[in-house]
């Protein structure tokens, strides 16, 4: 069997153990979609395949940054196919991206380029998420919240401390020269998987090339030729965080429990954050009780505070994945019919 076949059964079977797994979890959302009022629901719909759409878009501009032009339309089916194999073979991310960067290659994007297309991509999602956990901030000082839940004080130091580390890597990748760090990873890369005779393997070369593209594409100099597209990324990343957000807020009307937005906006920064400096996968288990915990702390019952977490899992997390799914089953069989070897 080739590595593509098995590749696409493996995926597919990976999707069918998550479903056994929680189906639990389905069962309990279908529950509460039914007492939930379906003009509401049907607006959430459309919020998030718009969140695919400016996914999209920050591809898009992400790429010209690498000059290369690839229509939106095209890069959105993309947009639902990395995510739906980031949900069904968990791996921080990873699985969607090594997908997309073979996808690229049929615009001529190599390997290395496209992994440099990663890191810009991320760079911009996490000042996206800074920005709007700063913004969360002022709003809870100002409301005083920080006094009544005092824990809350913690988020600030873990994200002060991960921010402090952000900008000093920046800095120090605009060096010339290579720093210590890289040097001694790529010093145990090369003593790590260099064979008896002293001939190196493909490996350690690896991890050079992935040092040269970060330093090549978060380069200030060379995103200052880029200045608008770059900025263009940030705001989609912005955008589709906000699209989040009103899904959130939307959903407390779909319940019959609305919150304010500004509660709205503050429970999905945070739980987001968490999410992201989780060490779990997707943050499965981190993001239900991390975001229903918020919800309570900041005076909502916990029976709507669950309602909503499941029905932000199920829009975030389970309706991505039929359409995830569908469309990599077309982009795979249209490689095949094409004679194409890409994954």
């Amino acid at each position: 069997m080739k590595l593509k076949h098995f590749l696409f059964y493996f995926i597919t079977i990976a999707v069918l153990v998550i479903v056994y797994l929680k189906f639990s979890e389905l069962k309990l959302i279908g529950s509460v979609f039914t007492v939930s009022s379906l003009g509401w629901l049907l607006a959430i719909i459309v919020i998030q395949l718009f969140v695919y759409y400016f996914q999209a878009l920050n591809y898009r501009d992400v790429l010209r940054i690498k000059d290369l032009e690839v229509k939106t339309k095209n890069l959105y089916p993309m947009s639902f196919v990395v995510q739906f194999l980031n949900q069904a073979l968990p791996s921080a991310g990873l699985s969607g991206q090594v997908f997309f960067v073979q996808y690229l290659r049929k615009y001529g994007l190599t390997v290395s380029e496209g992994i440099g297309r990663a890191f810009i991509e991320i760079m911009t999602l996490w000042m996206a998420m800074g920005l709007f956990f700063i913004i969360s901030w002022i709003i809870i000082l100002r409301g005083g919240a920080i006094a009544d839940i005092p824990e809350l004080r913690y988020l600030i130091y873990t994200f002060v401390f991960l921010a402090i580390i952000a900008v000093s890597v920046f800095f120090m990748i605009q060096r010339k020269r290579r720093g210590k760090l890289a040097k001694w990873l790529t010093n145990w890369f090369h003593n790590r998987f260099e064979n008896k005779n002293g001939e190196e393997t493909n490996r350690a070369k690896h991890l050079e090339m992935i040092f040269d593209q970060l330093k090549t594409s978060i380069n200030f100099r060379e995103l200052q030729k880029k200045t608008k597209d770059f900025w263009s990324a940030f705001f989609w990343q912005c955008m589709i965080l906000l699209a989040h957000t009103f899904t959130l807020y939307f959903i407390s009307f779909a319940i019959g429990y609305p919150i304010g937005f500004r509660l709205a906006f503050i429970v999905f920064s945070l739980v987001r954050f968490i999410g992201m400096i989780a060490f779990v996968p997707g943050a499965l288990g981190v993001f239900e009780g991390s975001m229903t915990l918020i919800l309570i702390s900041f005076g909502v019952p916990a029976s709507p505070a669950f309602a909503m977490t499941i029905l932000l899992r199920a829009f975030t997390f389970w309706l991505p994945m039929p359409i995830g799914w569908a469309l990599y089953r077309w982009h795979f069989w249209q490689y095949k019919l094409e004679g194409r070897n890409q994954f």
